[in-house]
């Protein structure tokens, strides 16, 4: 996942994690007198717990419908990657033989063909440039956290250790009630006027020299009961998941105040620990060390180590030290249940409600689509008040009111990712969007597009079960209608940039305006589609099935996810090494400088692929040699790219053979200016 993708789902999993922070406090404070100290903190581990989850679940659940939508700006100049479902030839076969380097979408109005501007700056800024304005607040947030604790640690090492014998023993008897074996020091720090506990590995109490000279041994002992309550509940470790969370969501207002109160939370339970260690007389005496206190008291410093008695809430401290109970079991059960619903509730992926009746229509007679073409454009008005869009190929109409006069309609296209694995998230399906253009779009001021994702069947029903997501965000496409071979959608937050006339789309969408036919059309067969697909990758130098670009990867980048090839060797006539992994039917092509110049993939899915369909579909190949026993064809997808296909030599028994493998190749990748070689070509 790059950057932006990763920022994305950071995004997502802010905002449901907003929604779990206020769902706890309104627990919290439903049931404030029914629980106990330990389970108000307790139940915030449900947020911890969804901030580290880094996916969501498919459910029928609208909780979050009432979201803005969010899509990613789809233009066949960002990133598309492959899958068995593309457009025709007759979308992007045109381009493949042209040597440009860009592949824009385009703009359809009537039987007129124009090129589309490209991305709104707006729309790059609003997640690119976000993205990096992220990474830079993590890694500025991280390095002041950094900066003061290495400078904590130092000055720790530094402060006197108390070696008073009175004290020495106060600490042992107290680490003796609470079962702690662990060595702990004392040491003196007069700018420490609160006392704290530091360092998860060589815990320190820092205390200042003050507080051991004015408190009674008795008072002494409590409040290092409370300091010892923090290692023995592992409250450090805690603390430092918190200001991992702190770190990356450092731009969520509402998750720091919730880990504050958590913090705070954690304080209380603390004092609950060393209470339920005490006799019940000494409660009383507990408190009253609090108060005692309060001269000495200052806000504590934002490191692992865990500060006690924070001044800010000593009065609810003391209110729960006076009130001193556990939780019935019920209470607990009920807090429990509650927060987990309200988590499990931001773990769902939510489905448009119509979801199961239209499966109950997907008869086992449909015909699997895995294939899509360019429709045929009609305009005309269904009414005085509409303009109507006619789409014949895929079987739908969309109504527009009538100042949409002249709008035009963008070709482009979604993607399907899988969720990770070894060699983290690819592209597993791909499908047609058709948007339909505002006529007061510019490029000066761009406005809302209507965005229309087709989906097969069967690709809307492997959505829903899991099998891929579309985008960073845990919330899937909506439906907006289907017929017998089609599924409509909206793509999930598609709005999310606010551009100018987004307010005057969603009300077109609320009015119903997609109606469907039902369609006959014979689907193109699905290797033209794998094909396109082919040809596509290839403009970005990738291989179908594989996130490994040519150019801009090293074999270090490949050996930290997929480890060591299964074996290297040179090839003279490659003019590289090439490093071999069988598992992933991937060969990789390295120069000297472990730059991969070459990509070559001997997927099962592409043996589909005949020499004639090949040179059929992508037209006639601007090399092409027979060498070996083989036949060689290769296409220019750029001024930096090409793609060769490898088959075996056709023969009298074999004239038309099936693909053995095909490779990427970056010519300029091959390159030795030490050796005057000017590099492969093909």
């Amino acid at each position: 996942m790059d950057l932006t993708g990763l920022f994305q789902h950071i995004v997502s999993l802010s905002l449901m994690g907003s929604l779990l922070s206020i769902g706890i406090l309104l627990i919290k404070r439903l049931l404030r007198q029914k629980l106990s100290a330990n389970w108000h903190f307790y139940i915030w581990f449900v947020l911890i717990l969804r901030l580290f989850i880094p996916f969501s679940m498919p459910a029928s659940s609208q909780l979050f419908n009432f979201f803005p939508n969010y899509q990613q700006a789809s233009s066949l100049s960002q990133k598309l990657l492959p899958s068995s479902d593309q457009q025709a030839k007759a979308t992007t076969l045109q381009d493949f033989n042209n040597t440009s380097s860009d592949l824009e979408p385009r703009i359809t109005a009537g039987n007129e063909t124009t090129k589309n501007s490209p991305i709104p700056i707006l729309q790059r800024f609003n997640w690119n440039t976000a993205a990096l304005i992220w990474l830079i607040g993590v890694v500025s947030v991280f390095f002041y956290i950094l900066v003061i604790n290495v400078l904590l640690l130092l000055k720790t090492k530094k402060l006197p250790r108390c070696n008073v014998e009175g004290v020495i023993k106060i600490l042992e008897e107290s680490k003796s009630k609470l079962k702690i074996r662990s060595n702990v020091l004392v040491a003196y720090d007069v700018t420490m006027r609160s006392p704290a506990v530091f360092g998860l590995f060589q815990p320190i109490i820092l205390i200042s020299p003050d507080i051991v000279e004015k408190l009674s041994s008795e008072e002494l002992s409590y409040i290092f009961m409370h300091e010892l309550s923090h290692l023995k509940r592992r409250d450090l470790l805690i603390n430092g998941l918190t200001i991992v969370i702190q770190v990356v969501y450092w731009f969520n207002p509402i998750l720091w105040l919730s880990l504050q109160q958590m913090k705070q939370d954690c304080e209380i339970a603390c004092d609950a620990a060393v209470l339920a260690s005490l006799e019940p007389k000494d409660h009383k005496k507990y408190g009253q060390t609090i108060i005692s206190l309060l001269e000495f008291l200052s806000e504590p410093h934002w490191g692992p180590g865990t500060v006690g008695f924070i001044k800010r809430f000593n009065a609810r401290r003391i209110i729960m030290i006076s009130k001193f109970h556990k939780t019935p079991l019920k209470w607990a059960i009920a807090a429990l249940s509650l927060s987990l619903i309200v988590g499990c509730s931001s773990l769902i992926n939510p489905l448009n409600s119509t979801d199961n009746q239209q499966n109950q229509k997907n008869s086992a007679g449909q015909q699997t689509a895995n294939n899509t073409t360019i429709p045929k454009i009609s305009s005309d008005s269904a009414d005085s008040n509409l303009i109507v869009y006619k789409n014949p190929s895929y079987g739908f109409s969309f109504n527009l009111p009538l100042d949409w006069k002249g709008y035009s309609i963008v070709d482009s296209q979604w993607q399907g990712m899988t969720f990770g694995g070894q060699s983290g998230e690819s592209v597993v399906e791909t499908g047609p969007m058709i948007s339909i253009r505002d006529p007061r779009w510019t490029k000066q001021t761009p406005r809302q597009d209507i965005p229309i994702m087709v989906f097969t069947i069967d690709q809307w029903n492997s959505l829903q079960q899991g099998v891929f997501h579309i985008g960073a965000a845990p919330i899937g496409p909506s439906e907006l209608g289907r017929n017998n071979s089609y599924v409509f959608a909206l793509p999930a937050r598609y709005n999310f940039a606010f551009p100018a006339g987004y307010q005057e789309v969603e009300t077109i969408i609320k009015s119903n305006p997609l109606k469907t036919t039902e369609t006959t059309q014979m689907h193109p067969d699905p290797t033209e589609s794998l094909l396109a697909n082919m040809m596509i990758m290839g403009q970005q130098g990738k291989v179908l099935f594989s996130d490994f670009p040519v150019k801009t990867t090293t074999i270090e980048d490949i050996e930290k996810l997929w480890g060591k090839a299964d074996k290297t060797e040179y090839i003279p006539s490659a003019s590289g090494q090439f490093a071999t992994y069988s598992a992933h039917n991937i060969v990789f092509g390295i120069n000297k400088g472990d730059q991969i110049f070459e990509v070559r993939s001997y997927d099962s899915r592409i043996k589909g692929i005949t020499l004639k369909m090949a040179k059929q579909v992508l037209g006639t190949p601007a090399y092409d040699t027979q060498i070996n026993g083989q036949e060689i064809i290769g296409y220019t997808t750029n001024s930096q790219f090409k793609v060769e296909m490898i088959f075996p030599q056709p023969t009298s028994s074999n004239p038309n053979p099936v693909i053995d493998h095909y490779n990427v190749l970056y010519p300029q990748g091959t390159v030795n200016t030490m050796a005057n070689y000017p590099g492969r070509q093909w």
